[in-house]
């Protein structure tokens, strides 16, 4: 009974995390996916807490074998989801970058008047020199 408690408890709280923080738009759609299928087993355990074993029975392999390879799986799925969005998310921020790089080529290169590409990189050096040649 009590371990029926907890897992129900852990369940709905995962649950009801991932809707609040949806809601509150602090977490997309896909995060919240992700909060909502890492609920759903506690919530099918707590409902028949035999399922495990009723797995291991029909398969024909030990308890505690099926409970590693199940929490082993879950695992793994829910990495690979994490390791999908940060290469999706690196992949944004490194296109972005080069975005930032070639606008700042563009705004050097028409503020150079004329001035090659290589000479219009460093403006603020090459308009300290001629302040220099001023002074002196």
């Amino acid at each position: 009974m009590t371990l029926t408690l907890i897992l129900l408890a852990i369940g709905n709280m995962l649950l009801l995390m991932a809707i609040r923080s949806l809601r509150a738009q602090r977490l997309k759609e896909r995060h919240a996916l992700l909060f909502a299928a890492v609920g759903v087993p506690f919530l099918g355990l707590a409902i028949w807490p035999d399922g495990i074993g009723w797995i291991a029975a029909r398969l024909g392999i030990e308890y505690q074998t099926v409970l590693l390879l199940a929490v082993t799986t879950f695992f793994l799925v829910v990495n690979f989801n994490l390791l999908s969005i940060v290469s999706v998310q690196e992949r944004r921020i490194v296109c972005l970058a080069q975005m930032v790089a070639m606008m700042a080529q563009k705004l050097h290169v028409g503020s150079a008047g004329g001035r090659d590409a290589s000479s219009a990189l460093p403006l603020e050096r090459t308009a300290d020199k001629d302040e220099e040649k001023e002074v002196a």
